[in-house]
């Protein structure tokens, strides 16, 4: 009896819920009346066709042998009273090649990848190495088009990052904006 009671059990179960599942066999109907919206870029099913950028060099305050984007080509840079250099770049990348570009060159170059972010039509990777801390933020513009922001700073250990939060030491410090 005892043997059975597992049994009878996992037949109960399948019971009840394939009576939930009972149910019309019509298809549903389809209101062809919306319209259909796309909110994000749809990616390249086939890689985007190479083609050269400009060249150029890095401003200072930006790694010289930081990896530059394939395909880009420089827009502009500013420095802030903060040290933090951002630039400012286009490629003929769609989105995923960016994003793939970074996790294979950037690791090549001595950098370490942080926590990065994606979402449909932009991404975010986080780096660092020695005192210097960056991120790359690509932004879609369409299929084979990305803008690109660099930012990097030096940081000085005991002292936040404006680009990446250090962890400080002590009791009551927390690497968190909010506490």
């Amino acid at each position: 009896m005892l043997r059975a009671l597992p049994a009878l059990a996992a037949s109960l179960a399948a019971a009840v819920l394939l009576s939930g599942c009972s149910g019309s066999s019509a298809p549903a109907a389809v209101d062809t009346a919306a319209p259909i919206v796309s909110l994000a870029p749809t990616p390249s099913p086939t890689p985007c066709p190479p083609v050269a950028g400009k060249p150029y060099q890095w401003p200072a305050g930006v790694p010289k042998d930081l990896p530059k984007p394939p395909g880009s080509t420089y827009v502009s840079a500013t420095t802030s009273i903060d040290k933090v250099t951002i630039v400012r770049l286009s490629s003929t990348t769609s989105l995923q090649q960016s994003v793939l570009f970074v996790l294979k060159e950037v690791s090549k170059a001595g950098f370490t990848l942080g926590r990065g972010d994606a979402e449909p039509a932009e991404a975010d990777a986080p780096f660092g190495r020695g005192d210097i801390r960056g991120i790359y933020k690509m932004l879609s513009r369409d299929t084979c088009s990305t803008d690109w922001l660099v930012a990097t700073a030096k940081v000085t250990f005991g002292n936040t990052s404006p680009v990446l939060p250090t962890a400080s030491r002590g009791p009551s410090s927390s690497p968190l904006p909010f506490g």
